[in-house]
């Protein structure tokens, strides 16, 4: 079927302006650019059918030519938009719905024929020039600045896309790294469907959470790997595009669960591809996760634990617990507004470029290894590595604990990655026993956390009787709940232990 491949960036007039003179984009000019008005009006039924099924249904007028255009589902990851793309040249402006029956979707678009109706439009002033690289990759650059309406609501828009003519998609991952050094842009998560919808709708974007991706078990390991990669950086792009927008809570820890995930990856990958990129690409991460877990610890310190604890507090103590939670709020908003500054900075942006030429180089390696051979070796270390660190679990500090929590996050997200691949019906119970555990052990770090979090709230008001109470409580409230997962811990270890591996 025929496909489309472009990679967007969000970018502002005045970040296009230093894009068009970069040295980057001057050296892979193929023509002069040109400039025009495109509209294009989406259509679906008035319960958003085709949205539904990840289908676009699209009339574009195009200077004078107008264009039909069916889009499929496809994937998003690291600016990288890959969906089946249908178009035909029309004679008139109105839907020609029998073109629609040469789509995989016929049936879909007989059912709704009658029901069809404008949902959104977009209107843009495109700025475009082909470019032509050194290896004969041939694509297109645009710069589309207008708007989003539906009904009386409107929505800015401003990105560039690189679209891939024939050739190697990696060469658009490096003129997008050239320009993003230099240049304020962003990744584009969100297609402009995307966001007539969102527009349209007034529906709350949705925390990304991880998906299950499917793998044929024959299928090799450098693109199985590459299939998981492309559901991590969905993970990590959509979810990092909605906290730049100013949101937090669930889409920081979904953030984090993808950026987890994906350094999981990196260590399945090790053998297959360049260990130096590999290296570069996990500082990067780590380099994230140091602005990242500040920002997720006083988010669950202050909505978690102390939110649990206000209710109970004494009415002599409230002033004082009351003070705390203000303290901690203002840490929690500091470490917001970092952690917002690094989601669109152009160290997040390089780095989640970096990762998506990675990808698309696992998509185009040799088809060897097999990934359940490599599945068997990686779940096999994983799990003695972890048996061995939780074998004195029970009299664990809280340092040792975490070693087995790193250890059972490590299990998790291959197996997770990796099941798949066996059609074993004990899977879902093994990553069962082995999320409880995790689960048990995360309570207890958070926990641990929390005790950490209220010495820093107290460095400097040492002095403070009333603040040194409500300290108290807290450290109090954290030592019971602690006991109380401890008792519970060696459970979960328990169930765990029993079971039986899948991969074998």
């Amino acid at each position: 079927m025929p496909t489309e491949v472009e990679l967007k960036l969000s970018a502002t007039p005045a970040a296009w302006a230093a894009v068009r003179l970069h040295r980057a984009l001057t050296e892979a000019n193929a023509g002069r650019a040109r400039s025009i008005m495109i509209v294009s009006r989406y259509y679906d039924t008035p319960a958003l059918e085709l949205h539904q099924r990840g289908i676009a249904l699209r009339l574009r007028r195009r200077g004078a030519r107008w264009l039909q255009t069916v889009k499929g589902a496809g994937d998003a990851a690291a600016g990288m938009h890959r969906r089946t793309e249908y178009e035909w040249l029309l004679s008139r402006a109105g839907l020609d719905r029998a073109k629609l029956a040469e789509t995989p979707w016929a049936e879909l678009f007989a059912k709704a024929s009658g029901r069809l109706a404008a949902v959104f439009t977009t209107e843009v002033k495109r700025t475009e020039r082909a470019l032509k690289f050194g290896d004969g990759t041939r694509a297109t650059l645009s710069f589309d600045q207008g708007a989003i309406r539906a009904g009386r609501k409107r929505s800015p828009l401003c990105e560039i896309e690189i679209e891939l003519v024939e050739g190697d998609a990696r060469r658009l991952y490096d003129l997008a790294l050239a320009l993003c050094a230099d240049i304020p842009l962003t990744l584009a998560h969100a297609s402009k469907a995307d966001h007539g919808y969102a527009l349209a709708t007034s529906r709350p974007p949705q925390p990304i959470r991880a998906g299950k991706v499917a793998l044929s078990p024959d299928i090799a390991a450098p693109h199985a790997l590459a299939a998981i990669a492309t559901d991590c950086l969905g993970q990590i792009g959509g979810n990092a595009e909605a906290m730049r927008a100013g949101r937090d809570g669930e889409f920081l820890h979904q953030l984090r669960v993808g950026i987890r995930r994906t350094r999981s990856l990196l260590k399945l990958a090790a053998h297959a591809q360049d260990a130096d990129e590999i290296a570069s690409i996990d500082r990067g991460l780590v380099a994230l996760s140091q602005v990242f877990g500040p920002a997720r610890d006083w988010e669950v310190f202050t909505a978690g634990t102390l939110a649990a604890i206000a209710p109970h507090v004494d009415v002599q103590e409230r002033r004082g617990f009351q003070r705390l939670r203000l303290r901690a709020s203002r840490k929690r908003r500091f470490h917001r507004a970092a952690m917002q500054g690094e989601a669109g900075s152009q160290r997040f942006t390089c780095l989640l470029l970096a990762l998506g030429r990675f990808r698309i180089g696992l998509e185009l390696a040799a088809r060897d290894p097999p990934a359940a051979a490599l599945a068997r070796d990686a779940l096999g270390a994983s799990e003695r590595r972890l048996r061995k660190r939780g074998k004195r679990l029970r009299e664990a500090d809280a340092a040792a604990r975490h070693r087995v929590r790193v250890a059972a996050k490590k299990l998790r997200y291959a197996a997770e990655f990796l099941a798949p691949l066996f059609r074993h019906a004990g899977a879902n119970a093994y990553i069962d026993a082995l999320s409880s555990l995790q689960g048990s052990l995360g309570y207890l770090n958070d926990m641990t956390a929390a005790a950490r979090l209220v010495d820093e709230l107290l460095a400097t008001a040492r002095n403070d009787i009333e603040l040194s109470r409500a300290a108290g409580i807290v450290r109090g409230w954290t030592a019971a709940m602690s006991a109380r997962e401890l008792e519970r811990l060696p459970k979960s270890w328990r169930q765990f232990a029993k079971a039986k591996p899948f991969w074998n």
